[in-house]
């Protein structure tokens, strides 16, 4: 690690350029690399073997490479892909909760200095779309760039691309997260494809990989117990507050009414004069 250190701090003081991002100016391209697409894992290209399913269950021992993938028209020279795979015990709804708060990701998420949200909005389906600058310390480098994100939580998965409306530091990025529900928590896949800047020296480049996945991963669990921890505290919390005593309302006193006078209606002298004649002159036929 020491000489590794040592190699970066000469190539500043070589006076290596750095630090190409600019939000006002699109990226050098639409896109170099083949998008994740939301779905299970095996359409990302997982594929477990029984044994490596074994480790992961029995000795909560997170599955990871980092390989540099082959030179292609999709995958330039220096191309590094990172895969992880591990149990959680946490509930899914947990996991979600850290992965998509975005400002949090300092504080679990080792090597990010920031990451600041800039756009927001739903999609048709349930999901959403969030797009975020990112501030990497790789080493005594700083590296910005800009993520579109794209959630699906009825597809229980995140993909990610460049936002390649702005440019940024990274030649590009592509990436995966999917979260499958088990009896113990949660099983967290988790892939991304990344291309460092070219002024960073490739037998770096695996090196700033590695590190950068398990910067990713290994804070993940721990993070996720803390937040539910926390979240069981505060459910504790509220069954414990103290039954506030039932208001008794006063009872107001009684009303009574008086009395009214009973009224007798009387008819009318002129009324009554002709309703006698009638009487009258009814008896007399």
């Amino acid at each position: 690690m020491l000489r590794t250190m040592v190699r970066v701090g000469l190539l500043l003081l070589a006076g290596v350029c750095v630090g190409a991002h600019d939000p006002n100016v699109p990226h050098m391209h639409n896109g170099a690399f083949k998008k994740y697409s939301i779905g299970p894992p095996n359409k990302a290209g997982f594929r477990l073997t029984a044994a490596e399913i074994a480790r992961i269950t029995s000795g909560n021992q997170a599955e990871c490479s980092v390989i540099a993938l082959p030179v292609s028209k999709s995958s330039p020279k220096g191309t590094m892909r990172c895969t992880s795979v591990q149990e959680i015990k946490a509930p899914p709804e947990v996991v979600w909760k850290l992965l998509l708060d975005f400002p949090r990701y300092p504080k679990f998420v080792g090597g990010i200095a920031s990451c600041e949200p800039y756009k927001k909005h739903r999609t048709l389906t349930g999901g959403k779309m969030i797009w975020a600058r990112y501030t990497a310390a790789v080493g005594p480098f700083k590296l910005r760039y800009y993520l579109e994100h794209q959630y699906e939580p009825l597809q229980h998965c995140m993909v990610w691309t460049l936002d390649y409306s702005r440019r940024s530091d990274i030649f590009d990025s592509v990436g995966y997260w999917y979260i499958e529900q088990r009896p113990t928590g949660s099983r967290v896949y988790y892939t991304q494809d990344t291309l460092l800047p070219s002024w960073i020296p490739s037998s770096l480049r695996k090196k700033f990989t590695q590190a950068a996945m398990h910067a990713a991963t290994a804070r993940l669990e721990p993070a996720c117990l803390d937040e539910l921890r926390a979240r069981d505290k505060r459910q504790r919390g509220l069954l414990m507050l103290p039954q506030l005593p039932k208001l008794q309302m006063p009872q107001l006193p009684k009303l009574q009414m008086p009395e009214l006078p009973k009224l007798q209606l009387q008819m009318p002298q002129m009324l009554r004069s002709r309703s006698a004649v009638a009487d009258a002159t009814s008896e007399a036929k």
